[in-house]
């Protein structure tokens, strides 16, 4: 035994040990798929959440520009400015010379174009200056003649000609000002509801005076703006989409209009020019990336149906330079990285093509991993903006970089206390089985002195583990061996003091040799009966009811049997049979007497208590009886004999409340108790007197 308990302590050591390994390695596992999998929701849930903040943003911010735009409309002073503007307009008859209308040109040159021409795009100077007379020369007026520069042209108030559009002019154009200085947008113009011509501008660009149905600017977002507006309802504002505006010196805008009406009449059209930059300002929450929960790689932009972006990107915000290296990069399309760079904006001009962006575009919500514009792979999160007039959609991304970063410092983790666990594993495993082993040899030595018979031999206590249990189930068995022969001896005790409990000694040994009938004769004993009445019946709707109420006579029935000394023989429904003084001389009358009015008694107080009228009768006689035991497989005990015949016969006879007795028990009570005699009591024979028990005297 000896020399095999080093190769069951290796077994048990390498068992230990691989069991440990394998559970720690499943864990492990474990945790690292259920964290990927919390992780991984978590950043979609807040892609998608950012996703939905950001569509909710840009239809409230559309909204509100709408909302201002038709209050402007509806505003009474540019209902008034609009009508005069107009009428001026119209009527003048001034005109520019060529040589003016060359200085148009070259202002146009001049001032508007030179971020074109860096970007190496051509356009026809000639055909931005007014078709009409007047857009001439009010250009000339309010551009070319303006003593301020291009950001402040709005200033002059009259241009000082002595006309009485200027005039009109002077009225209007501060309170037009001032009500365009109260809104995010960046020029208001007013077009003549019948020509088209733009008769006002406030920030007085080369847009001022030119043809909005025809003119140079019509095929970009102005004229498709007063398309929508001509079949939008009363009083509803309208949207254009995002587009290069040469009056703003290419600066990505889109305009949002709605008609002037006086009374019901339409007298003009509002268009408002708002910069993209605002666009921007919404989608990133004026460039505050962390608010939105993007972390250090995330953004959100708009695209437009034609692929491009409509809002500038995170990376060209925070670092243009890298942005056009990574365009490059990607693309490998100098010139128009070039492009981006004079434009100052990739809006417009960078393409978005990836799955996300084409579901948005379906009117349909993404979630999952995309390459981006700039060849990064993200988890992207896009949908329909759901702006009316405009195919935009919303995409918001997080590099999965940035995303894998948590789950990757996770693993890192896991595996250091993994490296640092496993060798500990192992030494404590060593330490486990040289520890669970050594009892071995104990084991074996007990084990073996049981065997040969030594049932005095005791383990000693080897700890709470498998080996100790063992040592202690053999120390059991050792314990239960050594008491074999006690507990036979005990039970044969304790089946002749069941017997005994029910029998009288002396019968005892003919039940247990087997004897089917006996039979032994008592000279005197009391034999009681009691019927009860009135009791519910235990069916139906009464059956819970008559077994609380027999419950609880059982109860109070029992405790006077164990205090009078009463024994019960026979039980059926309503009645019982009760036995007392067997083989004693006065066959304990009086307790049975005692017993019976006690009974009687306490039967009428559980009536009481469950609100029914039960009712107790008794009988009695004392005399000779016969008991007995018959069966062997099923042991009943009886009672026989003259005495029980009168008891039953009497307890049928008495009335409700009442206990009769024969004069073998009225003899006995004698002067002691206070007894009636019932004369002529049918049922009973002759030579029979029925008594009533009214109770011990003195009592």
């Amino acid at each position: 035994m000896r020399r095999r308990a080093p190769g069951l302590r290796r077994r048990l050591a390498v068992t230990l040990v691989g069991v440990a390994l394998v559970s720690v390695l499943l864990l492990s596992a474990v945790i690292y798929l259920f964290a990927s999998v919390l992780i991984n929701d978590g950043v979609r849930s807040q892609i998608e959440s950012v996703r939905d903040t950001r569509i909710e943003a840009i239809n409230t911010g559309v909204l509100r520009l709408q909302s201002q735009v038709a209050s402007l409309a509806a505003n009474p002073s540019v209902v008034d400015a609009m009508v005069d503007l107009s009428d001026e307009f119209g009527a003048l008859d001034e005109t520019v010379s060529p040589d003016q209308v060359t200085g148009l040109a070259d202002l146009y040159q001049e001032e508007v174009l030179p971020r074109f021409v860096a970007a190496g795009i051509d356009v026809d100077v000639s055909a931005l200056v007014p078709a009409s007379p007047a857009g001439q020369y009010i250009q000339q007026q309010y551009i070319v003649e303006n003593p301020n520069d291009y950001d402040n042209r709005d200033l002059l108030d009259d241009a000082g000609d002595g006309s009485s559009y200027s005039a009109a002019h002077a009225e209007h154009h501060p309170v037009l000002r001032e009500l365009l200085g109260n809104t995010p947008m960046s020029d208001l113009l007013l077009l003549d509801v019948d020509t088209g011509e733009v008769v006002y501008t406030t920030e007085k660009r080369i847009d001022l005076g030119t043809n909005g149905i025809d003119g140079p600017y019509a095929a970009d977002g102005l004229g498709s703006v007063l398309d929508t507006l001509s079949s939008a309802a009363v009083g509803d504002a309208v949207m254009s989409d995002s587009f290069f505006y040469i009056p703003t010196r290419g600066q990505p805008v889109f305009f949002v209009a709605a008609a002037i009406r006086s009374s019901a009449d339409v007298v003009g059209v509002i268009v408002t020019e708002v910069p993209v930059d605002g666009l921007t300002a919404v989608m990133t929450a004026q460039q505050d990336w962390t608010r939105l929960g993007l972390g250090n790689t995330g953004e959100s932009y708009v695209v437009g149906a034609d692929g491009t972006l409509r809002s500038d990107s995170r990376l060209w915000i925070e670092d243009s330079d890298e942005y056009l290296r990574r365009y490059v990069d990607r693309y490998d399309d100098q010139n128009r990285a070039d492009l981006i760079e004079a434009v100052g904006s990739p809006v417009l001009l960078q393409v978005v093509d990836n799955e996300a962006v084409e579901a948005a575009l379906d009117d349909e919500e993404f979630i999952g991993t995309v390459t981006n514009y700039l060849g990064k792979e993200t988890l992207a999160a896009a949908g329909p903006a759901g702006v009316d007039g405009v195919d935009w959609a919303v995409v918001v991304e997080v590099d999965k970089d940035e995303t894998d970063s948590a789950l990757n410092s996770l693993l890192r983790r896991m595996l250091w206390v993994l490296a640092l666990l496993l060798p500990t594993i192992g030494l404590v495993g060593v330490l486990l089985a040289r520890i669970l082993t050594r009892p071995a040899d104990t084991l074996v030595g007990v084990a073996a002195r049981i065997a040969d018979g030594d049932l005095d031999s005791e383990v000693p206590d080897l700890g709470r583990n498998e080996l100790g249990d063992l040592g202690r189930q053999l120390d059991g068995v050792a314990h239960q061996l050594e008491s074999r022969d006690q507990t036979i001896l005990d039970e044969e005790r304790n089946i002749n003091d069941m017997l005994m409990a029910l029998l009288p000694d002396r019968l005892i040994d003919r039940v247990r040799s087997g004897e089917d009938s006996i039979e032994d004769i008592f000279d005197t004993a009391t034999v009681v009966s009691i019927t009860v009445d009135g009791a519910p019946e235990g069916i139906g709707a009464d059956q819970d009811l008559a077994l609380e109420i027999a419950d609880r006579m059982e109860e109070v029935l029992q405790d006077l049997m164990d205090h009078h000394g009463v024994e019960r023989i026979h039980r059926s429904a309503g009645s019982q049979l009760y036995l007392t003084g067997l083989d004693q001389d006065d066959a304990r009358v009086g307790d049975a007497a005692d017993f019976v009015l006690a009974a009687i008694a306490k039967v009428a107080e559980v009536g009481a208590e469950f609100g029914q009228p039960l009712s107790a009768r008794s009988g009695m006689s004392a005399g000779d009886v016969a008991t007995g035991v018959l069966g062997s497989n099923q042991l009943s005990f009886g009672v026989w004999g003259d005495p029980t015949d009168a008891a039953v016969t009497l307890g049928s006879l008495a009335r409700p409340g009442e206990a009769l007795a024969d004069d073998s028990v009225a003899g006995v009570l004698g002067d002691t108790w206070d007894i009636d005699v019932v004369d002529g009591l049918a049922g009973l024979d002759d030579d029979t007197t029925a008594f009533v028990l009214n109770g011990r005297i003195g009592r």
